[in-house]
């Protein structure tokens, strides 16, 4: 993890300089940024890499006001011969009490091949119950040149909870399931999808492992295992 910025007002003059001894302001930007290798990179259930390990990098930026920044970059070659997908992204987040409210948007941009970039609307309300971490999710992309006018509706469920430690390193599980129409759907009226898996963290590395699946009846259905190594600065 990188150390947090400190955000500093004007320059100081000569007249007023603060003592030496005084304490700094608190850090009100943090940045962080991990990087990933992952057996298969998979989205909605399905493979985006024809079922070959990924190289993934991420970096956010957030502000304690609630305001959020980033980008998410992948390898792939699932999408109109693109070998690599970036996605900007921006939120604001609300807290009322133990409810967490994020609004936000991302823009998915395709290096190589033809696919055009298309943007995506979000909003995500998560809370805990009792131990266990949950997050409801809506994605909606609306109709776009890049989506042959067509536009695309993702709903989704995760949670997190953790499981104890093995020899000091924490144990956690994760499941999530997904419905889709539209674009998100992959050229089926609508598309289910749903993972489970666990991660232990040792230092700043994670590893995980996730069995993942959905409903579509062709090869593009097949269930799969995903193991990850990602590590955190």
């Amino acid at each position: 993890m990188l150390e947090p910025l400190v955000l500093s007002g004007a320059a100081a003059c000569a007249v007023g300089l603060k003592q030496a001894g005084e304490a700094r302001p608190r850090a009100a930007t943090h940045i962080s940024a991990e990087l990933s290798v992952v057996s298969d990179h998979r989205r909605g259930g399905v493979t985006q890499s024809d079922n070959a390990p990924a190289l993934q990098g991420r970096i956010d930026i957030r502000h304690e006001s609630g305001w959020s920044a980033g980008a998410f970059a992948t390898s792939m070659h699932a999408r109109r011969g693109s070998n690599a997908q970036v996605s900007l992204f921006g939120s604001r987040r609300f807290e009322f009490g133990e409810i967490h409210l994020t609004l936000g948007a991302t823009a998915v941009i395709f290096v190589g091949g033809d696919a055009d970039p298309f943007a995506i609307a979000q909003a995500s309300v998560s809370h805990p119950i009792g131990p266990i971490d949950a997050t409801f999710a809506v994605n909606y992309a609306p109709p776009q040149e890049s989506l042959d006018g067509d536009d695309g509706l993702n709903i989704g469920l995760r949670a997190r909870t953790p499981l104890g430690r093995i020899n000091g390193a924490p144990l956690t599980a994760a499941a999530s399931v997904g419905w889709s129409e539209g674009e998100f759907a992959m050229g089926a009226e609508t598309k289910l999808d749903w993972s489970a898996g666990i991660t232990t963290q040792i230092d700043d590395v994670e590893f995980g492992l996730a069995y993942v699946d959905n409903d579509l009846s062709d090869d593009r259905g097949e269930a799969g295992l995903v193991f990850s190594i990602t590590r955190r600065f």
